[in-house]
């Protein structure tokens, strides 16, 4: 089965521990009005010019022969990073790259909304160690109608991470008209004071995707920034809940 691909991202230091390569796959399970990667959300190849589309289809062979090419420069701590989209919906078609390494001892990672299947988290655990998991709305009802996801799904993926031992770090989308309001931080507030032995990163959003969006013939929505003082007060009160808790920049 062939693995649809946006794009092979060399020497990142964000993705995860160490240096790393990151795959960034096609295809989502939900809609974030927010998505810094809107060439990623349908699995279909999209033409943004002539002679240029986001998604190319590789073997697994072949993607693994590519980023072999990159071993030399991971070290001890890094490895690749699979990323999206969602990176786990392609789980299935990626079993044969992950196992390969895996075996050759390369460290993997997922960046993941975590809004799938159990089967396809399953999938990965046996391969994939380190999780950066998205935390965005945990109100059912918001989450189904603004992202399109179920959140009695999201939060038994965490619990399975969480059973198994997995590496998880937390990473939070500060909107402020969604992820920020109140009821849906309040529930923020109780999962992650539940989850407290694992790092939070919080981040406001951006509009660097503008030209991706204009790419694909899409208005990018505007949303209010989530500035210095949102994010301090949520660190704080985050952190009176016993979390470990950091600002960053994405």
């Amino acid at each position: 089965m062939s693995i649809r691909v946006t794009n092979i991202q060399r020497m990142c230091f964000d993705d995860g521990p160490g240096i790393r390569s990151t795959v960034f796959l096609k295809g989502c399970s939900i809609h974030c009005p927010w998505c810094s990667n809107p060439e990623t959300i349908s699995f279909e190849k999209q033409k943004i010019s002539e002679g240029v589309e986001y998604g190319r289809d590789y073997e697994p062979g072949e993607l693994t022969d590519i980023l072999e090419k990159d071993r030399k420069f991971w070290g001890r701590d890094g490895g690749v990073t699979f990323s999206g989209g969602e990176a786990l919906m392609q789980g299935r078609q990626l079993l044969e790259v992950w196992k390969y390494l895996k075996e050759t001892g390369v460290g993997l990672a997922v960046e993941t909304a975590l809004f799938v299947p159990e089967e396809l988290l399953e999938n990965a655990l046996p391969y994939i160690d380190f999780y950066y998991v998205d935390v965005k709305l945990l109100d059912q009802a918001l989450c189904a109608s603004v992202l399109g996801g179920d959140v009695d799904r999201y939060l038994k993926n965490v619990q399975r991470l969480a059973a198994e031992g997995k590496d998880v770090h937390f990473r939070v989308p500060c909107s402020v008209e969604y992820v920020l309001q109140d009821q849906n931080r309040k529930l923020l507030l109780d999962f992650f004071k539940a989850y407290r032995q694992y790092p939070i990163e919080l981040f406001p959003l951006h509009d660097l995707a503008r030209s991706k969006y204009q790419g694909l013939g899409l208005e990018m929505p505007d949303f209010e920034q989530a500035g210095e003082p949102y994010l301090a007060h949520f660190r704080e009160e985050l952190l009176i809940r016993g979390c470990q808790v950091e600002i960053i920049s994405i």
